[in-house]
């Protein structure tokens, strides 16, 4: 049987299209993918989430607690987090709302509000470790930064098939895993010159959602604190089309107010 020229017109586009990548691929080559365009490319990827919905289970574990919750969040970036924590059973447990410029959190079990400034001083009013605002955003979108623009790598490598980028940070040194597919960090590490860690941030469950790529699992350590918390999504959606910040503090709730 022939086929018909209409036919087979139809017929390639589409099957180019079948085969075709979801993602340009990045070659795992550190002379033609040079450093620069990496770190535009994890930063483009990056920047495209610009709001991030989802549920999931979060673990702190440390000397001074030790525990999960239940969690549902809504993120819009720049600079906006929304977390509800939920208890065995679905008890409510409480609310944390950050924005830039102040912090809310609501402790349902004590009836008690906490506000104050976004700082890792004051976040220490209730997280067991120092966190800072900008990573805790990171830990909800799903995805690290990527390093600083204006920088040089002390060194580029090919580690088990992800792209490797050491960094001066100040007196420190800063290393990089990125994934050559997803385009996301999954491996970020601060250490002394002497190399003693003092903090490891790692992402896994890569995913991607319309072309972006993203972790459903984050795990921030400080081993020198012997402290980390994980989050673990089961539902993650990237750009929704709509995100609800609203929360309700009781009128009678004890109020705390902390400074910077």
């Amino acid at each position: 049987m022939k086929c018909s020229p209409i036919l087979l017109a139809l017929a390639v586009p589409l099957l180019f299209m079948s085969c075709a990548p979801r993602r340009a691929a990045v070659v795992l080559d550190t002379a033609v993918t040079t450093p620069d365009l990496l770190r535009a490319m994890v930063e483009e990827n990056a920047r495209r989430i610009v709001a991030v919905s989802g549920s999931g289970v979060i673990t702190f574990d440390s000397p001074e607690l030790a525990g999960s919750a239940g969690f549902e969040s809504a993120l819009k970036k720049p600079d906006s987090l929304l977390i509800t924590l939920e208890g065995p059973f679905g008890i409510d447990v409480g609310t944390v709302f950050l924005c830039k410029d102040t912090y809310v959190v609501y402790n349902s079990m004590e009836n008690s509000l906490l506000t104050g400034s976004p700082t890792t001083t004051s976040f220490r009013s209730f997280l067991p470790f120092d966190l800072t605002y900008e990573q805790i955003l990171s830990a909800f979108s799903g995805v690290f930064p990527p390093p600083d623009r204006e920088a040089a790598p002390m060194s580029y490598t090919i580690e088990d098939e992800q792209f490797v980028m050491v960094y001066r940070c100040r007196t420190r040194r800063c290393t990089y895993v990125i994934d050559p597919h997803y385009l996301v960090v999954t491996r970020y590490e601060v250490a002394d010159d002497d190399g003693t860690l003092l903090l490891q941030a790692r992402a896994s469950s890569l995913s991607e959602q319309s072309g972006l790529g993203s972790a459903r699992r984050i795990r921030i350590w400080f081993p020198r604190e012997s402290c980390q918390v994980s989050i673990a999504f089961n539902r993650m959606k990237l750009n929704p089309d709509e995100l609800d910040f609203r929360f309700t503090i009781p009128s009678n709730a004890r109020r705390i107010e902390r400074g910077h």
